[in-house]
């Protein structure tokens, strides 16, 4: 006999899908994605394996929101950001209304309530501010709304989850807006100063909605941020047992692991923040949003690293925003390297490289894990620091020397699979990175190739077939995932 099952909502489907990758050879790469092995038997021996995933929480923005949810929970993901996860696959680790995250002025819009309730918001050099501005989170009428707004948030998206057959949302977020400007009345300035930084007057709102809730709701937690000028762990507040903090890595360089000495910031608030909170998520970023996007970035191998060191250090889940999914770097093999490896940070990092290189790239996987390494050897002799931000001029080992190399190694990846169409598709869009990168800095490049006393005429790379592959496997790929 062969029993698959486990708990509840999918863990038997995570059963299902282990059996058929680990045991019988299937692997899901993306959605438009697999491999399935042909034999015409099938032999199963003595099995015995049973597991968890490693982080409670695994969630990717914006994942493939096209499918319903169906690779990402084949990836055991159990969040893909916006994007639902449908009833049938057993739903999302979802955040409640109205947001997951920067929800300040969801909770009291300044179009609604900044004429009539000016007091709520941020005091900023002497005068009440609603644009751009923060809440005064000691203001006891505005804690009252609050309070009265996410109880109705429960109760309302409870019945609608009912009725649709999915599981309750079980966090509810309360967290600052997307910039700056912090109350700066006496009474929040006065908990800012005792306790050192300006999260304890968050925290202290945070807490208080906890407490009011707890009785009522004692499955519910309310979710709230550490980030820019809040990732600092106050003096004495700590989070109570139903509150949930996402400490956002703002600072790391994602070339390098968070044990490298260059991201000693993010490590030691790491360090703070698991002696202070029962529940702790990490939002990272593992792409730029400084343009060009999408630039050649080697950070996969810094993913085992990072994810071991969050799980020893108690941190239970991870939101990783991984968007732009034509332009990001080796989007696909990003995304399923992170998945793996949330499941479980402790496998065999080089055997999942080789797994995905050959079954996703065929022939040419080899070839595409040399530019790989070549990339990884490129930022280690050139190191630049990339992080959320990243102009071009900060990809330092972009240089005429790794480009031209890169342009060579794709070339043979290419004939390697040129009588395959899929295969030459997903191999043209992993060199989408490199040829833009090398459309871009064309000039630099040729600067550098005539200054090393070669000829304009000579220089192997020509810029005008480059920019007509990008534009074609461009629009491949929007016909394929848009």
């Amino acid at each position: 006999g062969l029993i698959l099952a486990g708990g509840r909502p999918r863990g038997t489907l995570y059963a299902v899908y282990h059996f058929l990758e680990d045991e019988l050879g299937v692997h899901w790469w993306n959605p438009w994605a697999e491999s399935v092995p042909s034999a015409p038997t099938i032999e199963i021996g003595d099995l015995d394996r049973r597991g968890q995933p490693a982080f409670d929480y695994r969630d990717i923005y914006m994942l493939y929101g096209n499918d319903g949810g169906l690779f990402a929970v084949r990836s055991r993901l159990n969040r893909q950001g916006d994007a639902p996860i449908a009833p049938e696959y057993g739903g999302s680790m979802g955040y409640g209304p109205p947001y997951h995250v920067h929800t300040f002025n969801l909770y009291v819009p300044p179009e609604q309530y900044g004429q009539t309730h000016p007091d709520w918001y941020s005091l900023i050099d002497g005068k009440r501010q609603t644009e751009r501005a923060q809440l005064c989170l000691t203001n006891q009428e505005l804690r009252q709304f609050v309070l009265a707004k996410l109880r109705d948030y429960i109760k309302s998206s409870w019945a609608k989850a009912d009725e649709a057959g999915l599981p309750r949302p079980l966090v509810f977020e309360v967290s600052q807006n997307d910039w700056r400007g912090a109350c700066q009345c006496d009474a929040c300035q006065a908990i800012a100063t005792a306790e050192e930084s300006e999260a304890g007057p968050i925290l202290d709102f945070v807490n208080y909605l906890a407490d009011a809730i707890r009785d009522e709701y004692p499955e519910v937690f309310i979710g709230t941020l550490a980030y820019s000028y809040t990732e600092k762990l106050p003096k004495t507040i700590r989070p109570r047992d139903n509150v949930i903090i996402r400490l956002c890595d703002t600072r790391s360089n994602q070339t390098r692991p968070i044990t490298d000495p260059v991201n000693s910031y993010f490590h030691d608030r790491i360090l703070e923040w698991s002696q202070g909170a029962k529940n702790l998520r990490v939002w990272d970023y593992a792409v730029t949003y400084d343009k060009p996007y999408g630039m050649p970035m080697p950070s996969v191998h810094t993913y085992p690293v990072d994810y071991q060191f969050y799980l020893a250090h108690n941190v239970r889940g991870v939101f990783t925003e991984l968007e732009m999914p034509l332009t990001a770097d080796m989007r696909d093999f990003k995304v399923w390297m992170m998945c793996k490896l949330l499941e479980d940070p402790h496998q065999d990092y080089e055997r999942l490289v080789d797994t995905f290189m050959n079954g996703f790239y065929g022939t040419a996987g080899p070839l595409v894990k040399r530019y790989l390494r070549e990339l990884e050897a490129a930022a280690e002799k050139k190191p630049a620091h990339l992080g959320m931000g990243g102009t071009l001029s900060a990809y330092t080992y972009l240089d005429a020397d790794f480009c031209l190399r890169a342009q060579s190694i794709f070339d043979q990846a290419e004939a390697a699979v040129a009588q395959d169409p899929e295969l030459l598709q997903r191999v043209r869009h992993a060199r989408l990175p490199i040829d833009r990168a090398t459309a871009y800095t064309f000039r630099r490049l040729m600067g550098e190739w005539t200054a090393a006393g070669h000829k304009p005429e000579e220089m192997p790379l020509d810029r005008d077939a480059i920019v007509a592959r990008i534009r074609q496997t461009w629009l491949q790929e929007i016909d394929r995932r848009i």
